[in-house]
């Protein structure tokens, strides 16, 4: 029997397994024969071909996967230096999705361990499971009951007494004074604790004793504290002199410096002083049930739960309410430390700080759909360079391989981009993304609020999650092409192109969503910047002055100053210190806001008369019986004609003799409330505000200090000008518009980086027929026309999609953190669709220098 041809012997050796080559080579020797006399010399060839194909490998299918199985790892290695030489080769489409996927990855990571910092608040107290804060329901006058986070004075103890299931509890008084140490003086904020507040809390002791709290003339500060009094040595032993609100003047021995506050706490304070003191210091008349402490947390003993507390709250309600009858309890809630600083956003007056979850939702949702435009953006480059390995595929197909070979090729090929990618990610994250959010909010977010576990566990995640689907659709795609098809030249590919415009669509709805969202974000934060306050506060100085002998030498000296045009004095002031209280009128109780303040304050402060006029030094009445009230009080009290109503405030009937238009007292995270000011004596006074000539503000500031200096050379000063009484509000606000600027334009590059590969396919397409038509005179613009007509079709249809649902989901998140937001206007719409538009016609016309250049001849001679 002679032999078959070579081309027989070298497409065996082409087509099986080396080691498979030995055991059929005779058969498919025989084999050939028998066909070579069945079918003859013209489909003997064709025939033996189809057999190897057909019998041959299935037959030998379990030695196959057996030899496979031994050499995977070599075969998977391969892939990996396969999928390195193609990115190197392929530099530029390799480049355009490494960068889109390592920017996405790189604010998905950022984002990542932003919402793992903002759950792990507090995590780091042992017992944070076993800590709960009691706040209350206070009903208002509309029956409507709001949560505060201030609680009767004697509630702790009493429950510590009563309840076998609390094993401690501690209370926060909120404080300041003057510190004195040597000739250094500084304002600065107490909290009177209970001794117990350092057993419950786990923060970290640098110097000195943890439970110094339990004498009544230690103080505990902050390591912050200790280096700006005491430099870097130990300052335990040392003496504090601190003057109080009350002229009382004590001295306070360091007990013990706490390490630098955990950045993931979410109660954060700089000193601590025992509450005992603050009762010896009597502040306050606050020992008893009428008075309401600023925050009272409890400790739970083991396998005890907050339900056996809250089953007896009912008898403390009643002794509460026959106490204070002006703050009526509802009810009480028990708020566990393990996530309290996420539900700040329900508590009035909260104690602990941490980010609206709302917020922490959206932007979990803005990192999901950049990483989706991102693999989006893939999948069109992906697919739009895949002619550059079409011979590959159709040779790879003719030996043997087979579609889920191909399509694992690939997938393996893309791992080693998206590894690369989620490298990269890592890299600006930790170097740029993390810092920039950081300088941007008063945070701290780094990996080391993460479990090296849960970062593993994230980063495969993300890389499987990344990998599978910006790189499913190539692989399948590529590994469903006919071998036959190809290597003659007639795979007709990307003729229908439809899946591809889908996905640019998806991507452009995607931009657009986030593009529109974020404007709408940013246009509702520009109009807070610019929102009006309610007064002009342009020229205003305040001075807390802590006594009326401070005042009064403050006022000696601004009466004489030319650059003053008025002052006035005050018990509280407007942004700055603001007390609640309640009123009567026809047996209801509504709650309001009192500000008490000397006659020209209003004036001196700009506020807007509506109706009637200010008070007036010369009338005797007003000193005594009369207010002036704002818009909201008239509406909450359902009056037509204001002036000359009354009501009952502290046992005495006052006559509203002038309306003032709302204003804002608070930031515009806080609604405005109903409000009236009282004249109060000059003994009172805590407060000299002025206005100053304009253009003269900061002169006229820096000389109040000096007066100061002279006026109260022991006390420091503390003056500011009115226009940052909403300093942190619009630090925040600022904040948010450069975020989500940057995250539009992180949008708008990556669904420009989709459309420059979907674009670079057409033309790869179409050259023949952009080609002909050249031939028969098209000129640039006719052609470049052309081409964009796909292209408004799927801005248009992203636009209808992607814009409304952009404009729901921010405006759901504006009502939810703003009470009262600026209705959107059409102008983010507008922007968005014109950045969008502009940067199509700049990416396309990128391309378009490809037909310019090309050759039409040569172009259809290789056709």
């Amino acid at each position: 029997m002679s032999s078959p041809p070579k081309w027989a012997d070298r497409f065996l050796e082409w087509y099986c397994n080396p080691d498979l080559l030995e055991e059929i080579q005779g058969d498919a020797h025989e084999l050939y024969h028998i066909r070579l006399e069945e079918e003859g010399q013209s489909s003997a060839r064709r025939k033996f071909i189809w057999d190897v194909f057909r019998f041959f490998r299935l037959s030998n299918i379990k030695r196959t996967k057996k030899i496979y199985s031994s050499n995977s790892f070599t075969m998977i290695k391969s892939y990996f230096k396969l999928g390195f030489r193609n990115a190197v080769r392929n530099s530029l489409t390799s480049s355009i999705n490494l960068i889109g996927l390592s920017i996405a990855l790189g604010v998905a990571i950022t984002i990542y361990t932003f919402v793992l910092y903002q759950y792990n608040m507090d995590s780091f107290h042992s017992n944070k499971d076993r800590i709960y804060q009691i706040t209350n329901i206070v009903k208002q006058a509309d029956g409507i009951g709001s949560n505060w986070g201030d609680s009767p004075m004697l509630l702790g103890p009493t429950l510590l007494e009563d309840n076998p299931a609390i094993e401690s509890f501690t209370r926060i008084e909120y404080g300041s004074g003057s510190f004195r140490y040597n000739d250094v003086v500084f304002n600065e904020s107490i909290w009177f604790v209970d001794p117990d507040y350092m057993t419950i809390f786990d923060f970290e002791v640098l110097y000195g004793n943890p439970l110094a709290l339990r004498k009544k003339n230690e103080i505990i500060i902050t390591r912050p504290m200790s280096e700006k009094y005491f430099g870097n040595r130990n300052p335990v032993g040392e003496v504090f002199s601190i003057k109080f609100s009350n002229e009382t003047k004590e001295e306070f021995v360091i007990g013990a410096v706490l390490q630098t506050l955990p950045g993931n706490s979410g109660i954060r304070f700089n000193n601590l002083i025992s509450l005992e003191a603050f009762h010896d210091l009597n502040l306050k008349d606050a020992n008893d049930w009428e008075y309401f402490t600023d925050a009272t947390f409890i400790m739970l003993k083991e396998d005890h739960n907050a339900s056996e507390v809250a089953g007896s709250m009912e008898k403390y309600r009643s002794i509460q309410n026959k106490a204070n009858i002006d703050f009526p309890v509802q009810s009480f809630n028990f708020y566990s430390l393990n996530g309290l600083s996420g539900k700040n956003f329900e508590i009035d007056s909260e104690i602990s700080q941490g980010a609206h979850p709302a917020g922490i939702i959206t932007l979990s949702v803005i990192s999901l759909m950049l990483l989706l435009l991102a693999c989006f953006n893939y999948m069109n480059v992906a697919v739009a360079t895949v002619t550059t390995r079409l011979k590959e595929i159709g040779i790879r197909k003719v030996v043997g391989g087979r579609k889920k070979e191909i399509v694992i090729q690939f997938l393996t090929e893309n791992l080693v981009l998206c590894g690369a990618a989620v490298l990269l990610g890592t890299i600006l994250a930790y170097l740029f993304f993390m810092p920039g959010l950081n300088s941007l909010f008063p945070i701290s977010v780094s990996f080391e609020h993460a479990s090296a576990a849960s970062l593993i566990l994230f980063f495969g995640a993300i890389l499987i999650f990344v990998g599978l689907v910006s790189g499913a659709y190539p692989s399948f795609y590529i590994a469903s092409f006919q071998p036959v098809q190809i290597l003659r030249g007639k795979e007709k590919f990307g003729s229908k192109s439809l899946f591809s415009k889908v996905l640019l669509t998806a991507q452009f709805m995607l931009a657009f969503v986030t593009i529109i969202g974020s404007f709408v974000f940013i246009a509702n934060s520009i109009n807070l910047r610019n929102k009006d306050w309610g007064y002009g506060h342009d020229q205003n100085i305040v001075v807390p002055v802590i006594n009326d002998i401070n005042y009064k030498g403050m006022r000696d000296f601004v009466s004489q100053d030319k650059n003053i045009l008025s002052y006035a004095g005050s018990k509280t002031h407007v942004g700055d210190l603001t007390y609640r209280t309640t009123v009567t009128y026809q047996e209801s109780k509504k709650q309001v806001v009192i500000y008490e303040v000397g006659f020209n304050y209003m004036e001196t402060m700009n506020l807007r008369l509506n109706k009637g006029r200010f008070f007036d030094e010369s009338i005797q009445s007003d000193r005594e019986e009369s207010a002036v009230v704002n818009s909201l009080f008239v509406k909450e009290m359902g009056w037509d004609n204001p002036i000359g109503q009354s009501f009952v405030y502290d046992s005495i009937r006052r006559f509203v003799v002038g309306v003032v238009d709302d204003f804002h007292y608070d930031d515009f995270y806080n609604s405005v409330d109903p409000v009236m000011f009282l004249i109060t004596p000059e003994e009172n006074y805590k407060y000299i505000v002025m206005k100053a000539q304009a253009g003269s503000v900061v002169q006229t500031g820096e000389k109040l200090k000096e007066v100061w200096r002279q006026v109260a050379p022991d006390d420091p000063y503390a003056g500011y000008y009115q226009d940052s009484v909403f300093e942190s509000f619009h630090s925040d606000n600022n904040s948010n518009i450069k975020l989500l600027s940057f995250i539009s334009a992180v949008a708008v590059l990556l669904a420009c980086i989709g459309l420059f590969g979907l674009v670079s396919y057409n033309i790869t397409r179409r050259m023949k027929e952009f080609s002909v038509r050249k031939v028969f005179g098209a000129n640039v613009s006719h052609i470049f026309k052309l081409m964009n007509k796909d292209y408004i079709w799927i801005l248009s249809i992203a636009f209808l999609i992607g814009a409304p649902g952009g404009f729901l989901l921010v405006n759901s998140l504006i009502q939810n953190i703003y009470p009262d937001p600026t209705p959107a206007s059409a102008t983010p719409f507008i922007i968005g669709m014109c950045i969008m538009a502009v940067t199509v016609a700049i990416t396309v016309t990128s391309q378009i220098s490809r037909i310019t250049k090309n050759n039409p001849a040569v172009t259809l001679r290789s056709e």
